[in-house]
């Protein structure tokens, strides 16, 4: 949870606001390290973790429940659109951002059939990608508790 402290002359209350939990997928250990580092410094943000295969995904989502996950569906071993597909289907689905080298029609129709909340390039930069996930985070329908 994150304290935000508000500042008013009759009353100061303090307010919880909880932090977006964040899974990367992404084949490439370089292009996970980034978004860790860029999104992990975030106070808005938890990146629960970052894995590079749909086994991994499998095995990290057993433990953690992202509110968020940011894929990159190209290679994965030809898994990313299946791994979207289970994501989405899952009792309770995170959010899911495809974040992706380069821009394909099909997997971008495809993926949005699916259901996925947002398709973006990697060329984004940090506060607007850190945008997009509180944007998709906030239009969607409120979480049980």
């Amino acid at each position: 949870m994150l304290l935000i402290n508000i500042e008013d002359r009759a009353i100061s209350p303090t307010i919880m606001v909880d932090r977006v939990r964040l899974l990367i997928i992404d084949e490439n250990p370089q292009v996970r390290r980034a978004l860790e580092t860029r999104l992990g410094s975030m106070p808005q943000l938890e990146v629960l973790g970052s894995v590079g295969s749909a086994e991994e995904a499998a095995d990290l989502l057993r433990h953690a429940a992202p509110d968020v996950v940011l894929i990159e569906p190209k290679r994965l071993n030809g898994e990313g659109i299946l791994l979207i597909q289970d994501l989405v289907s899952a009792p309770d689905p995170p959010l899911i951002i495809v974040l992706t080298s380069y821009h394909d029609e099909d997997e971008e129709l495809i993926a949005t059939e699916l259901g996925i909340s947002c398709y973006m390039l990697k060329e984004i930069d940090t506060e607007a990608l850190l945008n997009a996930i509180l944007s998709c985070t906030n239009s969607a329908d409120p979480r049980p508790a």
